[in-house]
């Protein structure tokens, strides 16, 4: 009985066989081509990194300025401010620095 099925599963082989397209070899020349024809047309919709790089240089060069003037700002502002948050007499330091000459 088995025997059967796998004559059946063979004969159905068999007629797809028969009903395909004979080898072409043909077919085959200039694959590798068409292949890297295909890998170049892919490659050239993507912009390589270094150009975004240079794009981006004068936002980087923006932001860092704009970070060292927050770094300057936020540093006056500190010093002026951080003998009240501490609790220091300005009367006090005032004297202290009058009579060492600072």
């Amino acid at each position: 009985m088995e025997k059967d099925k796998d004559d059946d599963g063979i004969e159905r082989l068999f007629a797809a066989a028969r009903k395909s397209q004979p080898y072409n070899a043909n077919l085959e020349y200039g694959f590798e081509a068409r292949v890297m024809a295909k890998i170049r047309e892919r490659r050239d919709g993507q912009k390589p990194f270094f150009s975004w790089a240079w794009r981006f240089m004068p936002t980087l060069v923006v932001v860092v300025m704009m970070l060292g003037a927050w770094t300057y700002i936020s540093e006056q502002s500190q010093l002026i401010g951080l003998s009240s948050i501490a609790g220091i007499n300005n009367e006090e330091t005032m004297l202290v620095a009058s009579l060492t000459g600072e």
